[in-house]
């Protein structure tokens, strides 16, 4: 005799019983799944900063900047070698759908706080030239059609609106 006849055929005697069994399934792999998300959630930013960078923000929002009084106090401290602040944005493409984040840099010290960083030095040195410079990221270039060279409206939602 087949078990799996046997089995097929007592599946279905009571289905309250099945319909049971299969949701608690149901709901114990997606709890499994959902919490080894945030556990990698939660573990990720320490490893995209590395041991060798501390990143500080404000404790009431990260619109508000730490101030840059700060910097020096921070490069007075035992180990630390650069200093470099950033500052979101907030910024709009066009419409607000084009939302993507923008920071703005202290392009002093970037490039050795951030040396995953991939920009080629003459294109670097051009942004630096540039005080409306930008950098844009291979994918978000692509999403909306950038090259080098383009000028890009950016309108802000922070501060009054104004870009």
């Amino acid at each position: 005799m087949k078990f799996s006849r046997l089995i097929f055929a007592n599946l279905f005697r009571k289905k309250v019983r099945l319909i049971l069994t299969i949701g608690s399934f149901a709901v114990a792999l997606f709890l499994f799944a959902f919490l080894a998300v945030v556990r990698d959630a939660f573990g990720r930013g320490a490893d995209v900063a590395g041991a060798d960078r501390l990143v500080i923000i404000n404790r009431t929002s990260i619109i508000n900047p730490i101030p840059l009084s700060y910097r020096d106090k921070i490069l007075r401290i035992p180990g630390v070698k650069y200093v470099t602040h950033n500052n979101w944005f907030g910024g709009v493409y066009k419409d607000e759908k084009n939302f993507f984040p923008q920071f703005v840099i202290d392009p002093e010290n970037q490039r050795q706080v951030v040396p995953e960083l991939m920009v080629p030095d003459d294109q670097w040195n051009a942004f630096l030239k540039d005080r409306q410079g930008a950098i844009a990221g291979a994918r978000t270039a692509q999403r909306f059609g950038w090259k080098i060279g383009d000028r890009i409206p950016i309108k802000t939602t922070l501060y009054g609106g104004g870009a």
